[in-house]
């Protein structure tokens, strides 16, 4: 006979529902000789897969139903029964998109979605608009998160994992997921790496490690050069505290990153709360999916080895 540990008591007590809002902006416009996925026609099937990957995707895989194969019985019929998980998410996603540059259409009705008109001309600022109607509404909710229209969340304790690491530390730092792609037959990809050398150019290259307890290990953090992740995710006291920051600037920036997107991401964290993601080793601890092949941009470096 195995032994058996008790871990709280003699029945395991199901926890409040988290409250996690997730503010996603969405423009499909395709120009002329654009690299953005967003403004590519031949990308429009991809990007469709995407959006209902990120927005009904991302709601199923962290809803509280789920179902089991069951027997009425010795004898009678297995029938599909659905169920309830304890210590659910309560996610709630707002889609911030102009209708006359989206695919929202692709979408079908979901109590827990909400369209959002931005109304704005220049679609270049739908990004920093969502991440600002964001943070201004954190004081409702325990986490909330800033993604891109193309990123799928598979670990279902990915949630709890970001209010665990803050927890851990004075809420000064943003633990930011890798933004990972599958090579098919090989394995993942880490988008958005560091270059060689580092860019001592930059305030917030300083090399700084952090480690984190786990119960399958420490876990190593770094501050990442490159800090872009196509999102972020906070605890309502760290998103209270960088939408203070930015309303005593009445949300305008001194300084501006490679694009829209990179500046709502990022961009709006930098001012304030130091970025880390996790080393490349420890990477699958905190990551999400990245629904598009941009790996195919860049040659193996085995392969720039043997041209040489």
């Amino acid at each position: 006979m195995g032994s058996y540990a008790l871990i709280a008591g003699e029945e395991t007590s199901q926890l409040p529902a988290m409250k996690v809002l997730l503010a996603i902006p969405h423009v499909f416009n395709p120009k002329d000789g654009s690299l953005y996925s967003s403004q590519t026609e031949h990308k429009r099937t991809t990007k469709q897969k995407a959006l209902l990957k990120s927005t009904i995707g991302n709601i199923i895989q962290h809803s509280r139903q789920h179902w089991i194969h069951a027997s009425l019985g010795k004898g009678k019929e297995v029938v599909t029964r659905q169920l309830e998980v304890n210590n659910y998410i309560e996610l709630t996603i707002q889609l911030y998109t102009p209708p006359s540059a989206s695919l929202k259409n692709e979408l079908t009705d979901n109590s827990h979605i909400q369209l959002i008109d931005p109304q704005l001309n220049d679609y270049k600022k739908v990004p920093l608009f969502a991440s600002r109607r964001l943070l201004e509404q954190a004081s409702n909710y325990d986490l909330v998160g800033y993604m891109e229209d193309d990123l799928f969340i598979e670990d279902r304790e990915f949630f709890h994992k970001i209010l665990y690491l803050d927890s851990q530390t004075n809420g000064s730092f943003a633990f930011l997921p890798h933004r990972c792609e599958q090579i098919p037959n090989l394995g993942d990809v880490i988008l958005s790496g560091d270059p060689d050398g580092g860019r001592p150019d930059l305030f917030w290259d300083t090399g700084e490690v952090l480690k984190i307890d786990w119960p399958l290990g420490l876990k190593t953090f770094y501050r990442a050069t490159n800090p872009h992740s196509g999102c972020y995710f906070l605890s309502r006291r760290q998103a209270l505290r960088v939408a203070s920051y930015w309303e005593e600037r009445n949300w305008k920036a001194d300084f501006e990153l490679a694009g829209p997107l990179e500046q709502a991401g990022s961009g709006i964290l930098i001012p304030v709360l130091k970025i880390m993601k996790t080393i490349p080793a420890d990477y699958r601890f905190l990551m999400v999916r990245h629904q598009d092949q941009l790996w195919k941009r860049h040659p193996f470096e085995t392969q720039l080895r043997e041209a040489k």
